[in-house]
């Protein structure tokens, strides 16, 4: 199956543009790339703060706000809204794991550490992003790299092998993780090397996180979900190793009579972190026996970068979300690339992770296509907002709009 890229989905595949002569005259679109001040986008507390501070402008294109953050730990590009609200809130998490590393726990740990037998084993600090990964691409090397231990001879009964002892560095990395209110399978380099080195000294050290004082309270944005189902799958992930998140979505698909190839490329997309994948097959799970959830799980399975993962991940969200929060779920269809739900009472209504909806000559014409469509959709939820003109522009063809839904519907990020 193809694979589909986050604007690629945006886009709406199989639908042609309109021409500026079949659609009406330049002056009736939005302007492409739209820049406005960051400070007219950006609520204040998100401008700046201790380690960072955001970009004097905000681009939108195809459908996504553009950041540029200056932090102390280097330049960053945030590609959305969702990743700029995530990376705001790594920052906060490597300020603190560096400010823990600082501590006489820490330091006395990093002996100890010094001196464990798997000490051959400390370039998994160096290089974290090559050589551990929560991710279970990183298992292999890993192991790789520590061949010559797993046949180390005198070994006490009360030791944990070196095989235990690299699983329990992925463990403590899940630990921190969660206490600082990060996702671990982040593809944040900065992030993924001080969770490294904390886990580390933990595994190897007896660092404990008892030792440790946790400010979990003054992380940036840190995500209050009310949603107990979402709370849930968070919990899941944070709690339970890759490998044992990847049997028990498999069991639950099997379950929800998703045929097992589908399965088998939505488990082994490498785009789809073991995070990703739990929070998808919890919200379709969550759906009761309705048409459709195979569908999406085979739309999701198309993912080929980290946006378009987290993408599928939140418009599972929005769906389960919206049934549990304000009315029953029939069935799930695609239209136009495009997730469509059918409800208990009667509309039928696209939910989309987006920031901006700008007024364009493809936007029009998706917009009328989905107005047309049998059964035609009649209401569209965003997470972000529509220009004026988009808002015209949809109200002519009849479609309800509904922006800001985030407020209603809690995500993950």
């Amino acid at each position: 199956m193809q694979t589909l890229s986050r604007r690629a989905v945006l886009a709406g595949a199989g639908i042609s543009p309109w021409s500026a002569a079949r659609a009406g005259t330049p002056a009736e679109w939005d302007t492409q790339p739209e820049i406005r001040p960051t400070d007219s986008v950006v609520a204040r507390d998100m401008q700046c703060g201790p380690h960072f501070v955001l970009g004097p402008s905000v681009t939108t294109l195809a459908y996504l706000n553009r950041y540029t953050v200056n932090t102390d730990y280097g330049p960053f590009i945030a590609p959305s809204d969702v990743r700029l609200r995530r990376l705001l809130r790594e920052i906060a998490a490597i300020a603190q794991l560096q400010a823990m590393q600082q501590t006489d726990a820490f330091e006395k740990a990093a002996v100890e550490a010094g001196k464990s037998p798997f000490r051959s084993a400390k370039a998994l600090i160096d290089d974290p992003v090559g050589t551990l990964s929560a991710i279970p691409e990183g298992i292999g090397s890993i192991f790789s790299r520590a061949t010559q231990q797993l046949h180390r001879e005198g070994r006490s009964q009360y030791e944990d092998g070196p095989a235990r002892q690299i699983l329990a560095v992925s463990g403590y990395k899940r630990d921190y993780a969660a206490k600082l209110g990060v996702d671990v399978y982040s593809s944040n380099e900065a992030l993924q090397k001080e969770l490294d080195r904390m886990a580390w000294a933990s595994a190897a050290g007896n660092l404990t996180l008892g030792a440790l004082s946790f400010v979990t309270g003054a992380l940036a944005l840190q995500v209050a979900s009310n949603v107990r189902l979402l709370e849930q799958a968070q919990n899941v992930v944070e709690a339970t190793p890759p490998s044992e998140l990847s049997k028990r979505n498999r069991q639950h698909l099997r379950r929800m009579a998703v045929p097992d190839a589908i399965t088998d490329r939505f488990l082994r997309n490498p785009a789809l972190s073991p995070r990703h994948e739990t929070i998808i097959v919890a919200c379709m799970a969550a759906l009761g026996n309705i048409p459709g959830r195979a569908r999406f799980i085979e739309y999701a399975a198309a993912a080929d970068t980290e946006d378009a993962a987290l993408l599928f991940q939140q418009m599972a969200e929005l769906i389960a979300t919206y049934n549990s929060d304000v009315s029953a779920v029939q069935e799930i269809a695609v239209v136009f690339n495009l997730p469509v739900i059918a409800t208990v009472k009667g509309p039928h209504i696209i939910l989309i992770p987006i920031d901006r909806l700008l007024w364009t000559p493809r936007n029009a014409e998706i917009a009328k296509a989905l107005a047309g469509a049998r059964p035609p959709v009649s209401e569209i939820w965003l997470t972000g907002d529509a220009s004026p003109r988009a808002q015209a522009g949809l109200s002519e063809l009849g479609l309800v709009l509904t922006q800001q839904c985030g407020k209603r519907l809690p995500l993950l990020d």
